[in-house]
């Protein structure tokens, strides 16, 4: 009897082990975006990287953003401007100088989401600049499991919008209509 118990046991202990895996490899959300910028890496990288505190500049999708220090452990908090989202804490964990950098969300998220990251990475093509985003996301729970989809299709908007956005401001200077618009709406809601 005892000789029938420790395969059996031992069965079931691999199957919840590959299981576990298998669940906790679907509970990672990862969305990546890339566009071309006709801007030199190293002036690109002033926009994002050394200006980190200051995105609500050029994106519609921030109304305000605060933040200290520069590179590695920089922080910033951003009053996004998109529906349901509350104000976030992002700090710089990772940092590569005019290569890529890191950055995740300390604070702010859904309860449904474990851990947020981004990461932005450089690379020079043609005298300009590829840029990719890449979002990584940790979600938990039944709620996680079951706003997966929809987040992920909600976050290739944003890193599409973001991106369109960074190539006119950083190759014109110019706002995209969609900044302007989140600008006056929130100048609106402010002199309420």
């Amino acid at each position: 009897m005892k000789v029938k118990f420790f395969p059996l046991l031992a069965f079931a202990l691999i199957g919840f082990t590959h299981n576990t895996i298998a669940q906790s490899k679907k509970k990672v959300m990862e969305v990546k975006r890339s566009i071309y910028i006709e801007v030199p890496k190293e002036d690109l990288w002033k926009i994002t990287a050394e200006d980190f505190t200051r995105v609500d500049k050029w994106i519609s999708g921030v109304n305000l953003a605060k933040g200290t220090g520069e590179g590695l452990g920089a922080t910033r908090i951003c009053t996004p401007s998109y529906k349901g989202f509350s104000k976030t804490t992002e700090e710089i964990i990772d940092f590569h100088p005019t290569n890529y950098f890191t950055y995740q969300i300390a604070e702010g998220m859904p309860k449904m989401v474990a851990k947020a990251t981004n990461t932005w990475i450089h690379e020079p093509q043609n005298g300009g600049t590829l840029l990719t985003m890449q979002v990584n996301m940790d979600v938990r729970g039944l709620m996680g499991s079951i706003m997966k989809g929809p987040m992920k299709k909600r976050m290739n908007t944003i890193l599409q919008d973001a991106l369109e956005e960074l190539k006119l401001y950083a190759e014109s200077g110019e706002l995209h209509e969609r900044k302007v618009a989140a600008m006056r709406k929130f100048q609106t809601q402010n002199r309420k």
